[in-house]
């Protein structure tokens, strides 16, 4: 009897870890689509990228009203304040690349992000946020991503 107490015990605390995790990186865990797609999302990839029709609605492509070149410095800007390392940017292109650790195991995400003008006085970004190790990231990937869109609005 006292060893399915530690089971049960254990299993607890690993989906309490699990679900704090998730809450901390902003998984949106009760938002469209609904519960089940994400937690299944989370718990089975180590990518995040915004996309147009992304099905979570804070990955759909963000547009800003401001002209590619600002959006680009602000980019750079607002990873630096965040402690993100600069692997590589291209001014040409409006393009980074960016190193991100995690706080407790310190893994390490790969942040590529490029500013696309869309008009005048107007531009657009898209971000890939993907984990070098593991194959769940328990919405890493999206925090990072949601982290850098709420920076730069602010």
């Amino acid at each position: 009897m006292t060893i399915i107490k530690i089971i049960a015990f254990i299993t607890a605390v690993i989906v309490a870890i699990v679900f704090y995790t998730l809450h901390r990186n902003q998984a949106n865990l009760f938002e469209e689509p609904g519960f089940y797609q994400r937690v299944t999302t989370f718990m089975t990839t180590n990518v995040a990228e915004t996309a147009d029709d992304h099905p979570f609605a804070e990955l759909r492509t963000p547009v800003f009203n401001v002209d590619a070149e600002k959006l680009y410095q602000r980019v750079l800007y607002v990873a630096a304040e965040a402690g993100w390392n600069v692997l590589a940017h291209d001014r040409e292109n409006l393009s980074a690349n960016f190193v991100e650790r995690t706080p407790v195991f310190l893994f390490e995400d790969d942040i590529f992000v490029q500013v696309k003008f869309v008009g005048r006085d107007e531009s657009s970004l898209y971000v890939r946020s993907s984990s070098r190790n593991g194959s769940a990231d328990l919405a890493a990937n999206s925090g990072h991503i949601q982290t850098l869109i709420q920076k730069i609005k602010e």
